[in-house]
Formats: C-alpha cells, sequence, structure tokens
C-alpha cells in the first residue's frame, strides 16, 4: 500500500469519527438535561416532605388532656417549634445565645408563638431530665423548670440530670414535691416522648437542635438573623 494510499485512508478514518462524535454529545446531552432536572424535582419534592408546622395531631399517644408547652400568643401568626434534647449541648447554645433575643423580639410582641417537643436523643438522663419538665408543667412551670435545665446542664451523661439534681431542681422551683415525685414515678410521659419522637422523625428531624417556622425546617442553632429572617417573610406573608 503506497504511503499515498495509507493517508487517505487514515483521513477517511479520522472524519468517520469526527463525524460520529457531535452526533453522541447531541443525543448524550438531553439525558443529562433530563436526569438534572428529575433530581432537581425530586430534591424539591424531599425538602416539601419536611415541613411541618410541628403539631400534627398525635394526641392518641399522648396522656389526656395534655398539650405540647406553647409560649406566647397562641394566635400568633408565626409558629416556632422548637426540637431538642435537655443534654443537647447545642440546644443550650441556641437556648442561652439566641432565643432570649427572640423573645424579646416576636414572642414578647405577639408576634410568634413557641411549641416545644422533646426529641431524646441522649439516653437516659435526657429522657429523665425531659419527664421532670413535663411534670414540673403539671404545676404551670414547665418553662421555668426547662430554663433551670439548660443552665444545669454541664456534658452529656455527667450526672447533671441524676435523680437527686431532678429533684433539687423542682425544691428551687418550689414545686409541690410529693407531686412531682408521684408524676415522676408513673410512665405516662414516656408516651409523649415516643409520640414526640416518632413525629420529629416522620417530618425530618434528625438530630438537635431542630426547628419549624410555619412549616419551613432550620437544622442547627443558627444565629439569630438566620431565623429573624423566616420569621420576618412569614410576618410579611400575614400582612405584619
Amino acid at each position: 500500500m503506497s504511503k499515498r494510499h495509507k493517508q487517505s485512508v487514515k483521513a477517511s478514518k479520522r472524519k468517520r469519527q469526527e463525524a460520529r462524535r457531535p452526533k453522541g454529545r447531541a443525543s448524550f446531552l438531553p439525558y443529562v438535561i433530563v436526569v438534572a432536572v428529575a433530581g432537581a424535582l425530586i430534591a424539591a419534592l424531599f425538602v416539601v416532605s419536611l415541613g411541618g408546622s410541628g403539631t400534627d395531631d398525635v394526641e392518641a399517644a399522648y396522656p389526656p388532656g395534655y398539650t405540647a408547652p406553647l409560649q406566647g400568643d397562641p394566635d400568633a401568626p408565626v409558629e416556632f417549634v422548637i426540637w431538642a434534647d435537655f443534654q443537647c449541648p447545642f440546644c443550650k447554645r441556641f437556648e442561652t445565645e439566641t432565643l432570649p433575643r427572640i423573645k424579646a423580639e416576636y414572642v414578647d410582641t405577639g408576634k410568634v408563638k413557641l411549641v416545644w417537643r422533646n426529641f431524646v436523643n441522649y439516653g437516659r438522663e435526657s429522657q429523665d431530665a425531659a419527664v421532670a419538665a413535663y411534670c414540673a408543667g403539671e404545676q404551670d412551670e414547665f418553662w421555668e423548670y426547662h430554663d433551670a435545665l439548660y443552665l444545669a446542664q454541664r456534658g452529656i451523661g455527667s450526672g447533671a440530670f441524676s435523680g437527686p439534681r431532678l429533684l433539687r431542681f423542682a425544691e428551687e422551683q418550689q414545686l409541690d414535691i410529693p407531686a412531682f415525685e408521684a408524676c415522676q414515678n408513673q410512665a405516662k410521659y414516656d408516651a409523649v416522648l415516643a409520640a414526640d419522637f416518632s413525629l420529629g422523625r416522620d417530618q425530618g428531624v434528625r438530630g438537635t437542635p431542630g426547628f419549624f417556622i410555619n412549616g419551613q425546617y432550620v437544622a442547627g442553632a443558627q444565629p439569630f438573623e438566620t431565623f429573624a429572617a423566616i420569621i420576618e417573610s412569614e410576618l410579611l406573608a400575614a400582612g405584619q
């Protein structure tokens, strides 16, 4: 085969390859676009599915007459649901650094109502502390006891929420101690904690703290500005 003929064969082969290449890319591009769009739609649907006010009907698992602790105007246009664990260090950061400002600017002014739900993540002390707070709530002292727990928190499994210490917090709050102890010795709030945990998982909560602001989920102890931006948006949507 002559040199000229070999060059002609190679050139012809190269042209055929180049002719096929654009066609392959053109046929692949729509596929990539379709997959990307489908993925985006699925992601969007998943985010929407995480939304929830946190006040879904789980009363069937609750003791008679029980409702989740609430602070602020029940008719406030913005519902701020807190999912937390009393031993969670990031929950304490939110409670001590961010929540006071949210209360001052939005809860105390009637714009936001707070709803508390336990998402027990850290074992026995978390469970016992949550039950103790609910028992204090039977004497209209849930939020005061809640504050005392976070102030006393000092690490997971540290003994900060041992039985004697939980009793001491109740004494410091001047609660009816026999009634408090009787409440602790019953199992009724185990159903509340189980119902809350199940509801949280169903709504997409995977760790603490987690929040729903009129159904918009926020994960973690974010700065005040993150929460304020969502609250302001919801207030604007409500005409306030």
